[in-house]
Order: structure tokens, then C-alpha cells, then sequence
């Protein structure tokens, strides 16, 4: 019995033995619920952020603020849709790519965070192109962070490409203007269409008044036969009209024109011009004081003109002049 009672007695302190050891040993903890990280767009001075609408071609700016939660930050990632931006077409989306200011000339994406100063938390400044975003489109652009645990959070916001500007209505090419001298030497740019000086001879004076620019006639100076055509317009019918000055527009030509917003840009920043007389070469009076009078036309002239609430743009593409009759015209384009 003896024995027994020493046994047990033994066999107790090894186990307590036991227990005493295993204790002395910290057990890693196990995390059920981890804190992921935090992503925040940030507001701010040129920083876009919450749902925008944009004209096409205009780009946005993003900044957002990344910061841990259990785990150091792994990676950010961009996404379009829903979709991460491949790196083959990140350049085609992203202009610049700042990390804590840094500018990153290399971006993957995801892109990888290295170096304990950002593994701990960092602002990124993206400017972003809404690349072959489609006029009435809108797409969500994502902003996505993930730790070493691979818990992510991310922001997003909406972006509508809305186009403020008006289409033209009209391009007339190839318009042949005062084809017949004084006969037909208005020109109604409505339709392009060349119309009498007056009326009589089956023109209404309906006709007459549809008409917003005329030719200014012939040089009574320069005797006939001879180059004694003026090559200058002037205004009729209440309209108004300026000569375009270029330099005053961006991008400016007759091509690139599509919206009437351009015209009546060209139109507000064009070169006033002055009265101009019709002389009568028969008598050398004066016949008529007209407004808006051009200087001397080239090709390549181009001239902005309103009238009852429409801005027109015409360009002057080829001149043809003669000195033995009166088959001088011009050849223009018209938008509107």
C-alpha cells in the first residue's frame, strides 16, 4: 500500500512538473475579427472628389489617403468599372502617379508598396483621363487597398462625360458668292444661295432682305479694263459681322470647328470692322454707306457674322478675279 501511495505521489509531480513548464510558454494569439485597412478620398483644391461631371476631353485629379489596420499595407490597385486596370493601359488612364509627392515614372497595377514609410500608410494622387469615355457615359472609377492579411477596403466615385457644347446644323462648301457681279451680289448664308441687290425682275424683296452679306463692288478708281474689283463685304439686312483673329482662339480653324459655342467665341473675339461707301463709277456719287466693312479679302480669310440670334462662319477659299468683265466671285464655306 505503501508503494502504491509513493507511485501516485510521484506520478503527481511529474504532472505538476508538466503544467508548471507549458505555462511558462505564451501562446500566439489568434485574431477572429481582423481591422483590414482604410482608404479615404480627400478633398481639397483642384481634387476631385465625389460623383463629377466632365466635358470630353477634360482629365480629374484624386488623392487618397491609405492608412493599416492589423496588418502593414501590401499593394493599391486602380479599377475602372469594377475592373483593374491592366498595366499595359494604365499610361492610357493615369497622367501622373504620386506616392507621398513622389512622382513614380514605373506603375504596375496593383501597385506594391515597399518601405516601411508606406506599409504604414500613404497619400497617392492620381490624374486621371477618362480615356475613350463616350459622350453620356458614365463609369466608376475604384480605388482599392490591400494588406499582407489580404483585407482590402476601397472608394469609389462616378464620372459622366456631359458635352456643354451645341453641334453646327450646317456645312456648305464650295459656295460660289457674287457669280454674277451687281446682279447677284448678296448672299444668303442660310442656303448658300446668291440673291439680287434688289428686288424687281421676279426677286421679292423678301428675297432681297434673306441675305446677311454683299459684295462691295468695284474700285471706281482703277480704270476699266483692269483689276479694279475691291474684294470687300460688308453687312446687310441688320446683320453684324467681324473679322475671326486667330490668335485669339486656341486650336482655331475652319475644320476643327463643330459646335456653335466655337463660332460665337470667334464671333465675340474677332476685329471690329468699319463703314465702307459704295461709289457709282458712272457718276462718282456715293450710292450707299455700309456697316461692317472687310479689308481687302485673301483666301484663307475667314469673317464671323450674326444676325437674329445665329452665328455663322465663313471662309474664303478661292478668289477669282478678271479684268476684261464683271465674272469676279468668290468661293466660300459656311458653318452655323
Amino acid at each position: 500500500m505503501r508503494n502504491l501511495l509513493l507511485k501516485l505521489s510521484g506520478v503527481a509531480i511529474v504532472f505538476t512538473l508538466l503544467l508548471t513548464t507549458t505555462g511558462c510558454e505564451d501562446d500566439e494569439p489568434i485574431i477572429t475579427n481582423p481591422v483590414g485597412p482604410q482608404i479615404d478620398i480627400l478633398s481639397g483644391t483642384d481634387l476631385t472628389s465625389m460623383d463629377t461631371e466632365l466635358a470630353p476631353g477634360e482629365s480629374f485629379t484624386v488623392a487618397v489617403a491609405i492608412s493599416t489596420g492589423d496588418e502593414p499595407l501590401n499593394s493599391f490597385s486602380f479599377l475602372v468599372d469594377g475592373q483593374t486596370v491592366s498595366a499595359a493601359q494604365i499610361d492610357n488612364y493615369i497622367t501622373e502617379y504620386l506616392v507621398d509627392g513622389v512622382a513614380q515614372t514605373t506603375v504596375n497595377n496593383p501597385y506594391l508598396l515597399v518601405g516601411d514609410d508606406v506599409k504604414d500608410g500613404a497619400t497617392i494622387t492620381l490624374e486621371i483621363v477618362p480615356f475613350e469615355q463616350m459622350d453620356g457615359e458614365t463609369r466608376t472609377y475604384s480605388f482599392l487597398v490591400t494588406d499582407e492579411g489580404n483585407e482590402t477596403a476601397q472608394e469609389s466615385l462616378e464620372i459622366t462625360i456631359i458635352d456643354p457644347t451645341t453641334p453646327i446644323d450646317t456645312t456648305m462648301m464650295g459656295i460660289f458668292f457674287n457669280v454674277a457681279g451687281g446682279e447677284n451680289g448678296s448672299i444668303d448664308l442660310d442656303s448658300g444661295e446668291n440673291v439680287p441687290s434688289q428686288a424687281g425682275g421676279g426677286t421679292t424683296q423678301a428675297e432681297v432682305e434673306s441675305s446677311e452679306l454683299r459684295d462691295m463692288g468695284l474700285d471706281c478708281t482703277i480704270p476699266a479694263p483692269g483689276f479694279n474689283w475691291r474684294r470687300q463685304v460688308s453687312t446687310v439686312n441688320g446683320a453684324d459681322m467681324v473679322a475671326v483673329d486667330e490668335s485669339q482662339l486656341e486650336n482655331f480653324t475652319f475644320d476643327n470647328v463643330t459646335s456653335k459655342e466655337q463660332i460665337e467665341a470667334a464671333f465675340n473675339t474677332g476685329i471690329a470692322l468699319g463703314e465702307g461707301e459704295v461709289i457709282n463709277c458712272a457718276t462718282g456719287n456715293v450710292s450707299a454707306t455700309r456697316e461692317n466693312v472687310t479689308d481687302e479679302l485673301s483666301v484663307g480669310d475667314m469673317l464671323a457674322v450674326f444676325r437674329d440670334g445665329r452665328y455663322y462662319l465663313v471662309r474664303i477659299d478661292d478668289i477669282t478675279e478678271t479684268d476684261n468683265s464683271n465674272a469676279d466671285f468668290y468661293e466660300i464655306s459656311i458653318k452655323y
